[in-house]
């Protein structure tokens, strides 16, 4: 029988030895990596005090509604319109829209150029730095750039007429419009119908009036003339006619008048006056500014006889007709081709 040899057994408690210690090591190697992951431990300071995440501002507000603070009329006789707005949130930009068009980014004020006729809608909204949008604020108006017809005279004093008071007549064919009337080439304001005047002196008088619509569009005017005839010395009759060929400048012609009698009995003529009215058929062709009157020569001493219930077109014997000439004026005056003048006469006669 063998006996064991003695150095076996030797290495094989070395050999424990060894596998304890190395135990030992990955226990307290163990236990610090434990001692290192705990919360709060001596060997991580760091851990008792976390760092805080960083903080980030959200803005999902959006701005106040903007208000409109200028705006267009309604109606508007305009084919333009100008916005302005503002809004309680300062900092913020705005977009807008036309119709049925996309919001987009706008000045402010805004403005709109060659609108047709018709009904139109306006919105603004405000945009705050964040990119939201407030809700819309929105304006509707109506664009009427077409004048209403003339006026009509319903009722005229007659021509001539021995009282020294007149009341119109007139209406118009658009709905809704109103008035504005003059009397002998004054400012012409606001009216209604029938429009009365009193304490009118003898001679000519010119009613005029025109339609203004909701939008403010104005018509042209419709004018009556007449004479008034008041006094017991004197004797009333009537003056037509004028010129109806064509005025250039430079040219002069004759108005040729018709003055007739009305009365049961001759009369004499001492006197006659013709006044150019002011403005005429064309925009910006002035009557009294291109237009000159050359009175008649009749007076107390050449007189103008006319027998009774009869007539006399001027010129006739000695007397001589008015005379209209049109200025050759240093400025431009294309605005009076195809304008048409009116003139208001007037004189005072005797049996």
């Amino acid at each position: 029988m063998r006996t064991p040899h003695p150095t076996r057994t030797a290495k094989s408690a070395r050999t424990r030895r060894f596998l304890t210690l190395l135990g030992a090591l990955i226990f307290l190697v163990a236990a610090a990596v434990t001692a290192v992951a705990a919360p709060g431990g001596l060997l991580n300071p760091a851990a008792s005090s976390p760092r805080p995440a960083p903080t980030r501002t959200v803005d999902t507000t959006p701005p106040p509604a903007a208000q409109i603070v200028q705006k267009p009329t309604d109606p508007s006789s305009s084919d333009s319109a100008t916005f302005g707005f503002t809004d309680s949130e300062s900092g913020v930009t705005y977009v807008c829209q036309l119709d049925a068009g996309v919001f987009a980014a706008c000045a402010n004020p805004v403005t709109y150029k060659k609108l047709a006729d018709g009904v139109h809608s306006f919105a603004v909204k405000a945009r705050d730095a964040a990119g939201n949008l407030s809700t819309a604020t929105a304006y509707r108006w109506r664009i009427d750039t077409v004048a209403p017809p003339k006026p009509a005279l319903t009722q005229t004093p007659p021509n001539p007429s021995a009282s020294a008071s007149a009341t119109f007549g007139f209406t118009d064919r658009e709905a809704g419009v109103g008035f504005e009337c003059a009397l002998d080439g004054g400012v012409y304001a606001s009216c209604t119908s029938p429009k009365s005047y009193s304490g009118l002196a003898n001679g000519s008088h010119t009613f005029g009036v025109k339609a203004r619509d909701a939008a403010g569009n104005r018509s042209a005017s419709t004018t009556y003339t007449w004479s008034v005839q008041t006094t017991t010395t004197g004797m009333p009759f009537t003056l037509s006619g004028g010129y109806g060929g064509l005025l250039y400048p430079g040219k002069t012609a004759d108005l040729a008048l018709r003055v007739t009698n009305p009365n049961g009995q001759p009369i004499v003529v001492t006197s006659l006056t013709v006044t150019i009215q002011s403005g005429s058929s064309k925009v910006g062709c002035d009557g009294p500014r291109n237009l000159q009157i050359t009175p008649s020569n009749v007076s107390a001493t050449n007189p103008l006889s006319v027998p009774a219930n009869g007539s006399v077109t001027l010129p006739a014997g000695t007397v001589s007709a008015p005379r209209v000439t049109m200025l050759n004026l240093a400025t431009n005056q294309d605005a009076c081709k195809g304008a048409t003048f009116t003139f208001a006469y007037g004189g005072s006669a005797h049996s």
